[in-house]
């Protein structure tokens, strides 16, 4: 039995943020798949996000609260900096993940290249032209922290690059994406190393999994 149950939407930003959390703290865990919106969606978290971590008689919506329960809860590597200031560059990471990047790189450029057509919808130009320029200040400011050290928070891996990555490889696979890429080296160094690791395998939301 998975030590952890998330309920979520099977692709979700966030959900893989929480998945590789656990992964890279070594605990064991599955997903519930919830159908956005449903009554048993909100039964779980009242504003219908995803996820939602069931541990034992514990459940907590917000990745960022699931994330530290993850952390604090379970035995394994550390995944925030023990110190006050390492600390609030985690929380400062996971705050410019929700409020700029999740809005310019995801909903913008992401979304708007390879779903909004997938479902037979026609992309927003202005809207991706306009999140590009958001997403290049917000390259800058990602390079400039893998500048001082090799992970966005410090030495190590930490909830900050969980939070960041689903959304940088998502917007990856866009034209816009691989163009940034190009122009920011370092955040590119920092991508292929996140894949590189075991938990990216272990999370990959467009790989097959076994039924």
């Amino acid at each position: 039995m998975s030590a952890i149950v998330f309920h979520s939407q099977p692709m979700s930003v966030y959900l893989w943020t929480a998945t590789l959390a656990a992964e890279e703290k070594g605990i064991g865990w599955s997903v519930n798949a919830l159908e956005a919106g449903s009554d048993a969606h909100r039964a779980l978290n009242p504003f219908a996000k995803s996820p939602v971590l069931e541990h034992g008689q514990v459940r907590l919506y917000e990745t960022l609260a699931i994330a530290h329960y993850i952390d604090r809860a379970f035995d394994g590597p550390a995944l925030q900096p023990g110190d006050a200031l390492g600390q609030a560059r985690v929380l400062r990471w996971a705050s410019l993940v929700n409020s700029f990047i999740f809005p310019s790189m995801t909903n913008g450029i992401a979304k708007e290249r390879l779903l909004v057509p997938s479902q037979g919808g026609k992309t927003d130009e202005a809207r991706v032209a306009e999140a590009v320029k958001e997403a290049a200040l917000q390259m800058e400011v990602i390079s400039a922290d893998l500048d001082r050290h090799p992970f966005l928070a410090g030495g190590t891996l930490s909830i900050a690059d969980c939070f960041l990555f689903p959304h940088l490889h998502f917007t990856s696979m866009t034209p816009e994406g691989q163009a940034l890429l190009g122009r920011f080296p370092k955040a590119a160094a920092w991508l292929d190393a996140m894949r590189a690791r075991p938990s990216f395998a272990a999370t990959d939301q467009l790989a097959p999994r076994a039924a």
